[in-house]
C-alpha cells in the first residue's frame, strides 16, 4: 500500500518536473523570440524562469532518486562481498537520510528568510523559488526511508518507483 502511494507520488513528481521543464524552456523562447524578433522584453521572465528552473532541478532529482535512475558510483560496490555491499549500501542510505533531514532543516531557514525579498520586477518572494528545497527533502527522506527500510528487509535490489515498471508486474512495486 505504501509503495503503491510512492509510486504514485513518484508520477506526479516526474509530472511536476516536466511542467517546470516546459515552463523554462518556453519562457526563455519567448525572451529570445521578443528580444530578436520585437525587439523589446517582459522584464518578469527573469525571475519566473530562475523560480521554475530551480522547482525544475529539485524536482527533477527527486524523481530520478525515486526511480533509482540517479547518478550512483558503484565502483566499490562491486568489488566487495555481499555482505559487505549490503552493510555499505545501508550506511550510505543512512547518510543520505541524514543529507535529508539537512536539506529539511536549512531549506526551510532560507525559505523563510527569503520571504522578505521579492523578485526585481514582479512581487512575488524569492522564497518561493527556494521553497524547493525543504520540499525536495521531505520527498528524497520518503524515498529514502524506504530504501532503508528494503535494506534491512534483505531486499538487495533496493528497487526504486521506476516509471517502466508495473505495479502488478513480477518484481514491480506492489
Amino acid at each position: 500500500m505504501i509503495d503503491r502511494m510512492l509510486k504514485r507520488l513518484a508520477l506526479a513528481v516526474q509530472f511536476l518536473a516536466g511542467v517546470a521543464f516546459v515552463a523554462v524552456f518556453s519562457v526563455n523562447l519567448m525572451r529570445i523570440v521578443l528580444r530578436n524578433l520585437i525587439g523589446t522584453t517582459w522584464f518578469w521572465i527573469d525571475g519566473f524562469s530562475r523560480l521554475a528552473f530551480i522547482w525544475m532541478v529539485f524536482l527533477g532529482a527527486t524523481a530520478l532518486y525515486a526511480a533509482n535512475d540517479h547518478l550512483v558510483m558503484d565502483f566499490l560496490l562491486d568489488r566487495v562481498q555481499p555482505a559487505a555491499r549490503r552493510a555499505l549500501k545501508l550506511f550510505t542510505d543512512l547518510v543520505f537520510f541524514g543529507f535529508t533531514l539537512v536539506l529539511v532543516y536549512y531549506g526551510y531557514l532560507v525559505f523563510v528568510a527569503r520571504l522578505g525579498i521579492p523578485y526585481t520586477y514582479w512581487n512575488v518572494p524569492t522564497g518561493y523559488a527556494y521553497l524547493a528545497v525543504p520540499v525536495n527533502g521531505v520527498l528524497m527522506g520518503l524515498y529514502s526511508l524506504r530504501k532503508l527500510v528494503q535494506h534491512i528487509r534483505g531486499d538487495e535490489e533496493g528497487r526504486g518507483v521506476s516509471r517502466n515498471q508495473s505495479m502488478n508486474a513480477p518484481g514491480g512495486m506492489s
